[in-house]
């Protein structure tokens, strides 16, 4: 078409109008209702280009001073760029009216909600911006940083990307007290459920009226759960290395049990795998941590103060956390920390005016590892191990063919095995805790009545169980029903019922490690072993031996048909057995034939004729054992 030809066509729209011009163009087969419908279109086209212009317009002055978000470029001629303004009157004479003035403060920046606690406090606007790298963020702002003169508002939107005019950023506090969105929402300051959603650093999963966000003063990064890959990524590529190697899929199912943890009505859970260097306990860790995200942001290690272990669990509350290398650790704050995690209560703290604050709660499921045992490394600092402490860290020793594997999945040796999922795992991560989330939030089911059925399989399979084994087979439970439910829920991809089976063969090597029945009873006698052992020679003697001792004497020891027997004085006895209960420990002793009573039953102590006369002490005998 020529100049000639379209200087003709404008011509012909201005004197006949669209419909003449069109019927250059147009087939003769559309209708007059259709070309009507062009000419609506067009008209709606104009009048959205009109409103848009009138949203640029600046207010006159009858409308000033007062703040204006614009979305797009406004101003005279579309010059200025978008963003928050303030519009005001300049100075007037009697000669000249006010000039209007307007300055721009920042980039747009839109208060879409307000927020607030289930307590009713700690309200917020929760803001909604693109940073200067174009990226649409929200934040929070606790209405707190509006006191003052708002320098830690500023400091809050500058980190966050916010393009602020500096010469007007006194104004922010300001424009922000000024906004008074119809919409709420509530804020939790943990991750993990509120209700029926699950909340996360970046996102909310659950059908809820009100939208749940994360307010924290902590140091809770969107990151620590950011996925990489796609599901059916990580099933093939790190699922699917799974079975026929129990370890691996013991410590994946663990890793999907804290979010059922409060639907269970349990407060934590917690596994402390053991065993040599270089046998596959840190591949299993990042395994199971490539569930939820990044495993090398996930993992933890256990070389951190008490506030720090609280800070971390608190940070994955209803979730999972990775403890690395116990043996790194300095023993007394391991010790103080067993109960600490395992309770889910935090230290009381006071605030500057004395008053005492919150404690901090969690739940979470616990993956710890290390070389050594528990027992073993609290025993390097000469710590005793406490019952209490095991049965809340359930201790597992590595066991397979390979290290911790048993099933290679056509790889060459353990290593390259090892090798294949520490690279699968930097690659594909975070989809399958999502996932799972998404179908749990949804699923309405009564899961402690299903756990009470599942603890039932072990009781069927292993006979009666002590309390604390009881206890310990409910957390193993609780990992195997993890297990079945994300196969149910496709996320694994795992056959039917084979996270179970592998949860009771790690309850049958964990029972075996430990010994049966309770523990404390196991415990005593073996302090009471050692005791004897280390000082069995030096401060003991025959009954009938007139030499006196040059030194610490804990009693006597006198040679009977079923073996010797080891004869305590009460100020003896109190210290071989740690200064424990004495209560508790004499019916712990009796109750496994260790302290024999003499002739009255009621008394634990026997009266015994020495060289030199009689005293009463309290008889031990060990009669599976030679001591001595």
């Amino acid at each position: 078409m020529t100049d000639a030809d379209a200087k003709s066509l404008l011509d012909d729209e201005a004197e006949d109008g669209l419909t003449s011009a069109l019927d250059r163009f147009l087939p003769a087969r559309l209708s007059p209702a259709d070309l009507a419908e062009i000419q609506q279109a067009r008209q709606s086209m104009v009048a959205a280009s009109s409103e848009k212009d009138a949203a640029a317009l600046f207010p006159c002055a009858d409308s000033r001073p007062c703040y204006q978000v614009y979305e797009h470029t406004c101003g005279p001629g579309h010059s200025w760029p978008a963003g928050v303004y303030y519009h005001f009157l300049g100075k007037s004479s009697a000669k000249e009216p006010p000039a209007l003035r307007d300055v721009r403060i920042c980039g747009v920046l839109n208060a879409v909600a307000i927020a607030r606690n289930r307590q009713g406090g700690d309200f917020g606007l929760l803001l909604e911006f693109r940073d200067r790298l174009g990226q649409l963020k929200q934040w929070n702002m606790p209405f707190r940083l509006l006191a003052g003169r708002g320098d830690e508002l500023q400091k809050a939107l500058f980190d966050q990307g916010l393009d602020i005019h500096y010469p007007q950023r006194s104004r922010l506090a300001e424009y922000l007290c000024q906004q008074h969105p119809d919409r709420t929402v509530w804020i939790t300051s943990t991750p993990g459920w509120f209700d029926h959603v699950y909340v996360l650093p970046d996102r909310s999963i659950g059908d809820s009226s009100d939208a749940v966000i994360l307010q924290s003063e902590g140091n809770i990064h969107s990151s620590l759960y950011r996925p990489a890959g796609t599901l059916s990524a990580w099933q093939q590529q790190v699922a699917d290395l799974c079975p026929g190697n129990p370890f691996l899929l013991f410590v994946v199912s663990l890793a999907f049990c804290g979010p059922l943890l409060a639907k269970c009505h349990l407060d934590s859970l917690a596994i402390h795998i053991y065993g040599p260097s270089s046998q596959g306990k840190t591949s299993g860790m990042q395994v199971a941590a490539s569930v939820w995200g990044e495993p090398k942001r996930f993992q933890r290690s256990w070389t951190a103060t008490l506030n720090g272990l609280e800070s971390a669990a608190v940070q994955v509350n209803d979730g999972f956390l990775c403890l690395d290398e116990i043996s790194k650790a300095d023993a007394q704050d391991v010790s103080k920390s067993l109960y600490l995690l395992a309770n889910g209560v935090g230290k009381q703290r006071a605030m500057v005016n004395g008053k005492a604050m919150l404690h901090q709660h969690w739940r979470v499921a616990i993956l710890s590892n290390g070389e050594d045992s528990i027992e073993a490394h609290l025993s390097k600092a000469g710590i005793p191990v406490k019952a209490g402490e095991l049965v809340r860290f359930l201790q597992l020793q590595v066991f397979g063919q390979h290290g911790a594997f048993d099933h290679l999945h056509d790889y060459g040796s353990g290593r390259a095995f090892a090798t294949a999922l520490h690279q699968h795992t930097s690659e594909q991560y975070g989809t399958a805790g999502i996932a799972f989330l998404e179908r749990l939030t949804r699923d309405s089911r009564d899961f402690a009545a299903y756990l009470d059925q599942c603890l039932r399989i072990f009781e069927q399979r292993f006979g009666p169980l002590s309390a604390q084994e009881a206890r310990a087979a409910r957390g193993f439970a609780l990992i195997g029903l993890a297990g079945e439910l994300v196969s149910e829920y496709g996320v694994t991809g795992w056959p039917e019922r084979i996270a179970m089976e592998t949860a009771l063969i790690c309850f049958k090597h964990w029972r075996q490690q430990r010994g049966t029945g309770e523990l404390e009873p196991q415990q005593l006698a073996n302090t009471l072993r050692q005791y004897i052992e280390l000082y069995g020679d030096s401060r003991f003697t025959k009954t009938d031996d007139p030499n006196r001792l040059h030194g610490e004497r804990s009693g006597y020891w006198r040679q009977t048909e079923r073996g010797r027997q080891w004869l305590f004085s009460s100020a003896g006895f109190k210290k071989a057995i740690g200064y424990a209960d004495l209560a508790l420990a004499v019916k712990l002793l009796i109750g496994q034939g260790i302290l024999k009573s003499g002739p009255n039953p009621k008394k634990h102590v026997t009266q015994v004729k020495l060289y030199s006369g009689s005293a009463w002490f309290y008889v031990i005998q060990f009669d599976d054992d030679h001591v001595g």
